[in-house]
């Protein structure tokens, strides 16, 4: 009996022990372990909206920087670099006469009816063709180099550009009293002159022409006239 009992007691503590490791091995096998954490995706930043509203796009890369452009020709004058026009000419046209082209000479003074008639001639002696509008200014000169009296008064008349060609001529018809004329002798004041001083029409320069004569030199007499220049 007493047999009987303690084999009992064992058989229960042995079937309490292995009950509880079931329930271990059980409660181990059936909670799964925890997941690891999923990846973080990744980090996204959303573009600035430009001023537009359209979002800013990379810089783009600095424009190439242009090839130079062939240089223009001096004043606008659309040659091209290394064409030139010759000297007294503007893009085939020809320019006004400079003193410095010219020669200047008087033919022969001829008397009339108290007057004195001579015709200025002026000659192209440069290369290159050019051109004369107007009238010339015109004075005496006395010995010591200085104007004498007034200088020539512009008669009337129409005027017209003359192209001379190298040595070419345009005229300008001149005309003074002759000696005192008409002129009270002291309105006169009949002096000597050397010559003529001459600028040609629109210049700055002047030309002389020898010319021993007396004139009117009073400061009240305007006796010299000039006509424009003509084709000569």
């Amino acid at each position: 009996m007493k047999h009987k009992a303690a084999f009992s007691v064992a058989f229960l503590a042995a079937a309490s022990l292995s009950m509880t490791a079931c329930s271990s091995s059980s409660n181990s096998s059936s909670s799964p372990s925890a997941p690891s954490p999923a990846p973080s995706a990744p980090t996204t930043t959303a573009p600035t909206p430009t001023a537009s509203g359209a979002p800013n796009s990379p810089s783009a890369p600095a424009a190439q920087p242009s090839s130079p452009s062939s240089p223009s020709s001096p004043g606008g004058s659309g040659r091209q670099a290394g064409s030139s026009s010759p000297a007294g000419t503007s893009g085939g046209a020809p320019k006004e006469c400079a003193t410095s082209q010219l020669s200047a000479a008087l033919t022969t003074p001829e008397p009339a009816a108290g007057s004195i008639y001579a015709t200025l001639v002026f000659t192209n002696r440069s290369t290159v063709t050019c051109t004369m509008t107007g009238y010339p200014g015109v004075s005496y000169v006395a010995k010591n180099g200085v104007q004498s009296g007034n200088a020539a008064v512009r008669e009337p008349g129409t005027t017209a550009t003359v192209t001379l060609h190298p040595g070419g001529r345009a005229k300008a018809a001149l005309r003074d009293a002759n000696g005192v004329s008409g002129y009270d002798p002291a309105q006169c004041a009949l002096s000597p002159a050397e010559g003529l001083r001459i600028y040609p029409p629109d210049q700055k320069a002047a030309l002389f022409v020898p010319w021993k004569t007396e004139h009117c030199a009073g400061p009240t007499v305007h006796a010299l006239t000039i006509a424009p220049v003509k084709t000569g």
